[in-house]
């Protein structure tokens, strides 16, 4: 299967990414664009080849880094990893990479998620299993994937908790999922806050504008 985006690039996927096995042999091989954002969602290929919006996306990514990975860091809870870290799990058939995943000490020493070494070593690009938290950001194009596909297979991935946050329209759309019996379910806000039984906290997402007319964000956290 060949996609093709006039004037700007041609992916050549092979027939074999259609499974999750082939999928991961095709990222780690040299024939995998590094250009574009690719996921395989349960035998469901989304390809993002769009730039991240600034005021919608990235700076609220930005923020949300700029509070958690000093907080994993300060309490040696974990794994903070920002956005680009490949994940696949084989009980979801899932391999996506979310805007934020966080790994505790005590997932990563149980085994539940492993790094895949690449080569000689230690290091590699893929961890796999089961996170217990992680981000994303609805963008023009991922919002079938983040809000539709992503709560499912996430929820059968075993993740502990998933943010989502849209920040396109008038107002921020800040959900926190919990997991129930059978899925995720969005937990109440009590004041504006939501809690994370993740992060053991309670947080509260606000945006003004800035000196140029940009959104500033800001996320508060109390405990």
């Amino acid at each position: 299967m060949i996609l093709r985006f006039p004037e700007v690039l041609h992916v050549t996927v092979p027939e074999t990414a259609r499974t999750l096995e082939g999928f991961r042999q095709w990222v780690a091989s040299k024939g995998f664009p590094e250009s574009a954002r690719i996921s395989y969602l349960a035998g469901e290929l989304f390809i993002d080849m769009s730039p991240e919006m600034f005021d919608s996306h990235n700076q609220v990514k930005a923020e949300i880094d700029g509070v958690l990975q000093p907080l994993v860091k300060k309490y040696d809870l974990g794994k903070y990893c920002p956005d680009g870290l490949w994940i696949t799990n084989d009980d979801a058939d899932l391999s996506t990479e979310a805007d934020a995943t966080f790994l505790s000490w005590e997932r990563l020493k149980s085994g539940a998620m492993q790094l895949i070494p690449r080569g000689e070593g230690r290091d590699g690009i893929e961890m796999r299993g089961s996170p217990d938290w992680v981000l994303e950001i609805v963008s023009n194009t991922s919002e079938r994937k983040d809000a539709v596909r992503l709560l499912d297979l996430y929820f059968r991935a075993n993740v502990r908790e998933y943010w989502l946050i849209d920040a396109r329209g008038d107002s921020i759309l800040f959900t926190i999922y919990h997991r129930g019996e059978e899925a995720f379910a969005a937990v109440a806000a009590v004041e504006g806050w939501l809690p994370s039984v993740v992060f053991a906290g309670q947080f509260r997402l606000s945006r003004e504008r800035d000196c140029i007319g940009g959104w500033s964000y800001t996320l508060e956290m109390r405990q």
